[in-house]
């Protein structure tokens, strides 16, 4: 059990300042919305004139260091002495509901088809090059992201047991006020990360019931449905991860896999193993080229900020409470489980999720209009649309968004009530209710500023909160190569096992 944060008053003072944080966007998404946008578009901009090369090497250098530590010593250690709390099955499907669930759905269709009508960098093959950038902005890079934090926070809980979830965090340091204040900033931009799933994933269900159905509902049913996730999304928080969160995370992941094999039912099977396994191929060789945008792979500034910046931000965005509830989740693994588990079954799990449905879009371009994929929110249900039993799948795709969304949202909420209650693994009531009430009203106040500016405003606010991010998880990542590796503090355990 994870005992003290470090002390008794400023653990729930997190709280408060959460709920600062909250009813300052509340407020102004609700009655300032073209201020608040204004503001953020802004300070987006003047931060990516400076840091927009930075975030591609944030995100390169996380992989090399994830993937390093699998050709080291410490790959065999196990994280505690207890036997893993759940099943392969269920390990993954919490990873992939928790990690990524509704943008999956979100991007399955859109994504690829706005690669394939603009190509990223001039290829001979536009399917396989809209492909290949499709696995990777979901691909190695933000698993690495995720897999890396959480490493690093379950092996100082479990190996090195830590007494507590911040120390975990940021161990190497005795200042207080140091652990406040990254505490702080991760709870924040836990916060940003959320609502900006909350955000996107809610416009999705809205506007696939507005497909269905040939009614415009208008904003306040979309903040209504924001606030009925939010009160699903606490109510799932307060059950325990072995209850609700564990069953919804199990049915999302069993019902994407049946809608997956679905679709595949009617691509051309020779097709799209040739443009898989090619794209896939070119992506691996062609990495660090497109990590860094260069050489053959150099993609315009444009494409640069508003895809693969904007990714990388929305990923680190994630990277605490994901990560942070992997390490959670993971307890009885050993290291090289754990960085296969979570970087390379979900990786390979993306691409063929993509494949399928992008390979069956292509086909549907090549004999008609080639842009009625290119409305993010209701892609996925014109496509559902040149399919059998089309009102079937409708309902389970949207299903599905809902169930991924209140995954990451109940997610979310125990984590940060970890934070605030002590770092109690098992956060009391009041803790969760507090956050899931802050979580809602903040996704309210983002989503009020309309939907066709929130894609927008939620990647601006992605980029500047994620900066500041970037260095605090630079440094950890750091500290940890150096105090574990260099030092070699972990050979006596090691040994053990």
């Amino acid at each position: 059990m994870i005992t003290k944060l470090y002390g008794h008053s400023r653990p729930s003072s997190l709280l408060f300042y959460g709920a600062l944080f909250g009813l300052f966007f509340f407020l102004t998404g609700l009655f300032a919305p073209a201020f608040l946008s204004q503001v953020l578009n802004k300070v987006n901009q003047n931060l990516l004139t400076v840091f927009g090369t930075y975030y591609l090497w944030v995100g390169l250098i996380t992989v090399i260091a994830a993937v390093a530590i699998l050709f080291m010593p410490l790959r065999k250690q196990r994280l505690g002495d207890e036997k893993p709390a759940f099943s392969y099955f269920s390990w993954v499907a919490l990873l992939y509901s928790t990690g990524m669930g509704s943008g999956l759905l979100l991007r399955a269709v859109q994504e690829p088809a706005y690669y394939l009508n603009n190509p990223p960098v001039a290829t001979a093959n536009n399917k396989v090059t809209a492909l290949q950038y499709t696995f990777f902005h979901w691909g190695f890079t933000p698993w690495a992201m995720y897999s890396l934090f959480g490493l690093i926070v379950a092996y100082n809980l479990y190996v090195k047991k830590v007494p507590n979830l911040l120390d975990a965090i940021v161990p190497y340091t005795k200042s207080k006020m140091i652990k406040f204040i990254a505490t702080l900033f991760i709870v924040l931009i836990t916060i940003t990360g959320v609502i900006a799933s909350v955000g996107l994933g809610t416009a999705q269900v809205v506007n696939g019931i507005q497909y269905a159905f040939k009614v415009d509902f208008g904003t306040n049913f979309l903040l209504l449905m924001v606030v009925f996730i939010g009160i699903i999304a606490t109510y799932s928080a307060l059950t325990g991860i072995n209850k609700v969160i564990k069953f919804l995370a199990d049915f999302d992941f069993t019902f994407s896999i049946l809608l997956m094999l679905f679709i595949g039912f009617f691509l051309n099977f020779n097709s799209f193993l040739y443009q898989t396994a090619l794209a896939f191929y070119n992506y691996v060789i062609h990495f660090f080229e497109m990590s860094l945008s260069f050489g053959s792979f150099k993609t315009s500034e444009i494409f640069t900020q508003e895809w693969t910046v904007f990714y990388w931000a929305f990923w680190l965005a994630w990277v605490p409470f994901t990560g942070i509830f992997i390490a959670r989740i993971s307890k009885g693994r050993t290291i090289k489980e754990f960085l296969i588990t979570t970087i390379f079954v979900p990786t390979i799990a993306t691409v063929i999720w993509f494949s399928i449905f992008a390979n069956s879009a292509f086909n549907i371009i090549s004999m008609g209009d080639k842009t009625q994929f290119d409305t993010i929110f209701s892609s996925l249900f014109i496509f559902l649309e040149h399919f059998p039993f089309q009102y079937i799948t409708f309902f389970i795709a949207g299903l599905l968004v809902l169930i991924s969304i209140i995954n990451s949202v109940d997610s979310a909420i125990f984590v940060l009530g970890m934070f605030s209650d002590n770092g109690n693994e098992n956060p009391s009531k009041r803790h969760k209710l507090g956050w899931g009430f802050i979580i809602t009203a903040t996704a309210l106040g983002l989503t009020a500023i309309g939907t066709n500016e929130l894609l927008n405003g939620i990647s601006n606010l992605l980029v500047i909160m994620a900066l500041p991010f970037s260095f605090l998880y630079g440094s950890i990542i750091f500290l940890f190569f150096k105090n574990i590796i260099i030092n070699k503090e972990s050979s006596s355990q090691i040994s053990k096992h």
